[in-house]
C-alpha cells in the first residue's frame, strides 16, 4: 500500500498534498486552479481541493490507477 501524505478519509487536500500525490511542483497545482482545470476552495490564503475533484482530474489525465485509489 502507498503511504499517502494525508489521512485516508480526508475529504479535502491541500495544494502541497495534491502536488505530492501527482509528484509535481505545488506551483503547477496552483496553475491548474488558476486556469480552472482543478476546482478548489479558498480558505484564507490556502486552497483546498475536494477529493472527488482530484479523482476526476486524475481520470481525465489518464491516471486511472491513481483515480481508483483516491
Amino acid at each position: 500500500m502507498t503511504d499517502w501524505p494525508f489521512p485516508p478519509n480526508a475529504p479535502y487536500l491541500s495544494v502541497k498534498e495534491v502536488a505530492q500525490v501527482f509528484r509535481i511542483c505545488p506551483k503547477t497545482v496552483r496553475r491548474w486552479i488558476a486556469s480552472g482545470q482543478l476546482p478548489a476552495t479558498r480558505l484564507g490564503r490556502d486552497w483546498r481541493i475536494a477529493r472527488s475533484d482530484l479523482r476526476a482530474l486524475a481520470a481525465a489525465r489518464g491516471k486511472t490507477g491513481l483515480a481508483d485509489v483516491l
